[in-house]
């Protein structure tokens, strides 16, 4: 029972990965679709909270739980983009992708300095991930207002979380997953060129 409990992290990205799989046989915005969805992300929340909390972290884990966020945002691009095609303007694609183009720059920023393909784990990143996440339920009942409304301050979220990612690995000596704000590499800065 020990042995399993300690996977618990890992099975519950594998079960990420399950849910993004099933969403590719699932009607976009659907409540099948949304109740898979739904489950997915909280397995997101629940992985690294289970993990952390009772000292579960491993490297496999890392990778799964990165394998996982992966497949569900690349399939949920493949089901929902077509749908969205439909609806959005080209001011709401513009919101989308510079946020998005700033969010890549970061991982390429990472890998030429530090030779890794990551993003550090910021407050602000882990915020945007939800807002994000959450993003898909605007559309339920098609009520324009509310999802142009919402896109609007997911893509000042989504640009601030970016930049600041990059900001950060520009600003540090060295790789860290801690580094949660912009605000704490500069004080490291600071506290590295006084000491």
């Amino acid at each position: 029972m020990k042995k399993i409990f300690r996977q618990t992290p890992n099975i519950l990205s594998s079960l990420r990965i399950l849910g993004a799989i099933a969403i590719i046989f699932l009607k976009p915005l659907s409540l099948p679709f949304f109740i898979v969805y739904g489950v997915a992300g909280i397995t997101d929340v629940l992985d690294g909270f289970i993990a952390r909390k009772f000292n579960l972290q491993s490297r496999i884990g890392s990778v799964i739980d990165s394998i996982a966020d992966w497949s569900l945002l690349l399939i949920m691009a493949i089901r929902v983009l077509p749908y969205l095609l439909g609806i959005l303007e080209w001011w709401n694609w513009v919101i989308i992708l510079v946020p998005f183009v700033f969010h890549m720059t970061a991982y390429v920023v990472c890998f030429i300095k530090f030779r890794c393909f990551s993003s550090v784990h910021t407050f602000m990143n882990k915020l945007m991930s939800a807002v994000i996440f959450l993003y898909p339920f605007t559309f339920i009942g098609e009520i324009y207002w509310l999802y142009n409304s919402y896109e609007i301050f997911f893509g000042l979220f989504a640009l601030y979380g970016s930049i600041e990612m990059n900001l950060i690995h520009i600003l540090s000596k060295e790789y860290s997953e801690d580094n949660k704000t912009l605000l704490r590499v500069l004080r490291k800065r600071k506290e590295q060129n006084n000491g």
